[in-house]
């Protein structure tokens, strides 16, 4: 597919009896694409749905234009379907009940997969994000969801020796923490609030 009319992110959303989380999860995740000033399009893939997720997914449409409701997958190919149809420089594979815990580490991952760093990098547990132009070959032979598909997906991005991080969410969250506190113990410090560690 040509990338004219390319966006920053294209976020792939498989869904199947999800009413009660879709549009809380794309809502949430066009919200946070925003506040990080990303250009996206969130691709709700329908994995064989029958409950309200289309009707829910169709009121919410109307007040966000970058959602797209991609129909026509078998169970477990969700992700493969949206990265075919997918415009995104990057891709974020995350599924709905993922979408609705905090989506922060998402721009940490992002931002070393837009400038490079990585082809792919996972959350595990939560989401995937991966450069679209390395990881159209990796997706598309996948099947299933969650750890499965996580799995799965860095063995063959390993296997080709792409560029491979995969963490914890608080593994990448303390050691931030830890630096923050002594840059505050640091500060204090030097403003004569706590006296000098020995």
């Amino acid at each position: 597919m040509p990338t004219s009319g390319a966006v920053d992110v294209s976020v792939i959303v498989p869904f199947s009896d999800d009413e009660e989380v879709i549009g809380s999860a794309c809502s949430r995740i066009a919200r946070h694409l925003a506040e990080l000033g990303l250009s996206s399009e969130i691709l709700a893939v329908d994995e064989d749905s029958g409950d309200n997720s289309h009707a829910v997914l169709g009121l919410l449409r109307r007040g966000l234009p970058s959602l797209r409701i991609v129909a026509g997958a078998r169970p477990g190919r969700g992700f493969a379907m949206g990265a075919a149809c997918a415009r995104g420089r990057v891709l974020w594979l995350v599924e709905p009940q993922s979408a609705t815990r905090s989506l922060a580490p998402f721009g940490r991952a992002h931002a070393r997969v837009a400038r490079g760093e990585l082809d792919l990098a996972v959350v595990r547990g939560r989401f995937s994000v991966v450069k679209r132009s390395r990881g159209l070959g990796l997706i598309d032979a996948i099947h299933g969801g969650s750890g499965a598909f996580e799995r799965r997906l860095v063995r063959r991005a390993q296997t080709r020796q792409l560029l491979v991080e995969s963490y914890e969410v608080g593994s990448v969250e303390r050691p931030a923490q830890g630096l923050a506190q002594r840059v505050r113990w640091r500060l204090a410090w030097a403003l004569g609030a706590v006296a000098p560690r020995t």
